[in-house]
C-alpha cells in the first residue's frame, strides 16, 4: 500500500497567494455566476408579479361581469363572462367567470353550452376544480347522459381536499350510475359507503344497496 504523505497546511502568505491566483483564474466563471443567479432571481421575480396582477385583473372582470347579472342584461353578462373565461383561463377569476356562464346557459336550458364553457376550468387543477367538476356533471344529469355526469363526479371526488367532500361526490356518482343503470359500478361506490358506519352517506348506501339488489338489471 502506497505511503501517503501527511496533510500540511499553507501558511498565511502562501494561502493568500493561492486564493488570490484562483481568484484571478475564475473571477470571470465567478462572475457569470452571479449574473446568472441574479438574473434568475429577477425572473422569478417578474413572473409571480405578473402572476399576481393577472389574477388581480381575473377577479375584477369577474366581479364586472356579476354586475352585469344583477342589473339583469344577460346578454352583456354573457360576452363579459366569455371575456373573462378566456382571457383569465388558469386563475380563479376565470374560474369563476366560466362557472357563472355556465349557470346562466343552464338556466336557460342550454347545457350543452354550459358544459362546453366548463371544458377548460374542470381541466384547471386550481383550487375551484371540484365545483367545475360538479357543475358540469350536473349538466349532463339534465340531459340524463348518467355515465358522463358519473365520471365528472368521481374526477371532483378524486380531487377533493376533505374526506366530506369526497364521499358527497362519491354518492352523487353512485346515485347517476345507478339513475342510468349501472348497476355493478352503482353497488361498489355504496358498499364502500355503506363500510363506514360513522359516515355521513351510510345510511343512504344501506338502503341504495337494498334497492339494488331488488331490481332487475337493466340491458
Amino acid at each position: 500500500m502506497p505511503k501517503t504523505e501527511p496533510f500540511v497546511p499553507f501558511d498565511g502568505d502562501v494561502a493568500e497567494e493561492r486564493y488570490a491566483e484562483l481568484f484571478d483564474r475564475y473571477k470571470q466563471h465567478l462572475a457569470w455566476v452571479g449574473v446568472v443567479i441574479i438574473l434568475i432571481g429577477v425572473g422569478v421575480w417578474f413572473y409571480f408579479r405578473s402572476e399576481s396582477i393577472k389574477s388581480q385583473r381575473a377577479d375584477a372582470a369577474y366581479e364586472a361581469a356579476l354586475q352585469s347579472v344583477s342589473s339583469g342584461n344577460l346578454p352583456l353578462a354573457q360576452s363579459d363572462l366569455k371575456k373573462a373565461a378566456v382571457r383569465y383561463a388558469g386563475t380563479n377569476g376565470g374560474t369563476e367567470s366560466s362557472m357563472a356562464l355556465a349557470k346562466i346557459f343552464y338556466q336557460q336550458g342550454k347545457y350543452p353550452d354550459g358544459i362546453a364553457a366548463l371544458s377548460a376550468a374542470a381541466a384547471d387543477k386550481g383550487d375551484l376544480q371540484y365545483g367545475a367538476r360538479l357543475l358540469m356533471a350536473a349538466g349532463y344529469e339534465e340531459l340524463e347522459k348518467w355515465q358522463q355526469a358519473a365520471k365528472e363526479y368521481e374526477a371532483a371526488a378524486a380531487i377533493a381536499r376533505f374526506d366530506a367532500d369526497k364521499n358527497s361526490a362519491r354518492a352523487m356518482a353512485a346515485r347517476a350510475y345507478q339513475a342510468g343503470g349501472d348497476k355493478a359500478a352503482a353497488t361498489k361506490i355504496w358498499t364502500d359507503l355503506a363500510a363506514d358506519p360513522k359516515g355521513t352517506f351510510a345510511t343512504e348506501a344501506k338502503i341504495r344497496l337494498g334497492e339494488l339488489e331488488a331490481a332487475p338489471i337493466k340491458t
